[in-house]
């Protein structure tokens, strides 16, 4: 049975999604275009139209503790295609702002950090300083990981040297703007 306070909190939920992603996602008619339309979508559970509906109606834990979040590539095509001109990508970023909010982080997250701080440092990403340093932290990605320094290894992809570039100080005065 549900609570007045739950109800009260599924609505506050809702209305902060609606001010970040905007009041036209309340015109969504769960047609499913968003989901069909995402090259992401069959790793995701919840799919983006159950995101987008989770949040009307107030679903905030589900909402919120998903991998969807963290999956979304930012493509868009779920905006372009939508019939009713609403934002589903806004969505999913409204959602993440949230989580990120409460403390919510996506498993990739340390990789972000070594990746974000690479290019800070160097201007620029290697990807076998990079991969070491993220396999110190997590193990487990080393199958994973090996497989594809194998397919790079031969194309001249992966150097032990990396070269700082010039205008780091400008590369790394924008990287802390985005940490903001």
């Amino acid at each position: 049975m549900m609570k007045a306070g739950d109800k009260t909190e599924e609505q506050h939920f809702k209305q902060e999604v609606l001010r970040l992603a905007g009041p036209e996602v309340l015109t969504c008619i769960q047609c499913g275009t968003c989901s069909a339309s995402c090259p992401t979508a069959h790793l995701m559970n919840p799919s983006i139209r159950r995101l987008v509906k989770l949040c009307l109606e107030g679903g905030k834990e589900h909402a919120l503790h998903n991998e969807t979040l963290w999956l979304c590539t930012s493509c868009l095509l779920c905006t372009v295609r939508c019939p009713r001109g609403i934002r589903p990508k806004a969505v999913v970023s409204a959602l993440k702002d949230i989580a990120e909010r409460e403390g919510e982080r996506g498993k990739d997250a340390s990789y972000e950090e070594f990746f974000l701080k690479q290019i800070e440092d160097y201007g620029r990403i290697n990807e076998l300083p990079l991969t070491a340093e993220f396999l110190l932290v997590y193990p487990q990605a080393a199958v994973q990981s090996m497989q594809m320094g194998l397919e790079l290894l031969p194309r001249g992809k992966m150097a032990i040297n990396v070269d700082r570039i010039k205008g780091r100080d400008e590369v790394r005065r924008i990287v802390q703007e985005l940490r903001r």
